[in-house]
């Protein structure tokens, strides 16, 4: 069971490079227009198929990583619901783009007809504004992260302020996610997304190294 759990705290890490590769295959066409949209899944369907392949791994790494430490840091049953809901959230809007990849990947641009501009833009802004949504549950899940932290020792406390300001940063990506027009929306939420990966590898790490002077500890004690 130790070995599980120690699986547990290490799923973060998987979780991060994982995702990291699935959103860097496939990053998504540049708007939601609808000829633009079919041409980037017309050359890039069989790109999306796999980044929805992977995402799923990722998913269930992240929610075995979230129930871990939550166990383990007294993250509290809200983490894992704000988890939850932002998996959820993230398998609409990566159900939507496989989607469009199942449809579009073995079809020529030239030959898709007009008519079906508007269902590609109509599927693809479903999956957009899912992925807006999550974005405020992602706020919820590093501010419960970080609370838990600011609960235990000094460095990790300090820690937990950084979380503080990262759950603020997320919040107010999410209104700005859902009324920006610009092309400068997409490289902030980018970055942003980038913050959030990089604070569950961070925790998953945090948590690993913590089980395991723990374990050794143990070990001590008992021989």
């Amino acid at each position: 069971m130790e070995r599980l759990r120690l699986l547990g705290a290490a799923a973060g890490i998987a979780f991060a490079v994982i995702a990291v590769i699935a959103f860097a295959i496939a990053p998504g066409p540049s708007s939601g227009y609808g000829p633009t949209v079919v041409e980037y899944y017309t050359a890039h369907g069989t790109a999306a198929l796999w980044q929805a392949v992977l995402i799923g791994v990722a998913v269930v790494l992240f929610l075995w990583f979230v129930v871990t430490f939550a166990e383990q840091l007294s993250a509290g049953p809200l983490s894992i619901v704000f988890a939850s809901v932002t998996a959820g959230l993230l398998m609409v809007t990566v159900g939507a783009t496989e989607t469009l990849g199942e449809v579009y990947r073995h079809v020529s641009f030239v030959d898709v007809s007009s008519e079906s501009y508007a269902a590609a833009h109509a599927v693809y802004d479903v999956g957009d504004g899912a992925d807006h949504l999550a974005l405020f549950t992602v706020a919820a899940y590093v501010a419960a992260t970080a609370v838990a932290l600011l609960t235990s020792t000094p460095p990790r406390r300090r820690l937990g302020w950084v979380g503080i300001a990262l759950a603020g940063v997320q919040l107010l990506n999410a209104p700005y996610q859902i009324f920006a027009m610009s092309h400068r929306s997409v490289v902030v939420s980018g970055v942003v997304l980038i913050a959030f990966i990089a604070w569950v590898f961070v925790l998953s790490i945090l948590l690993l190294v913590a089980m395991r002077r723990g374990t050794t500890r143990l070990a001590r004690t008992t021989a």
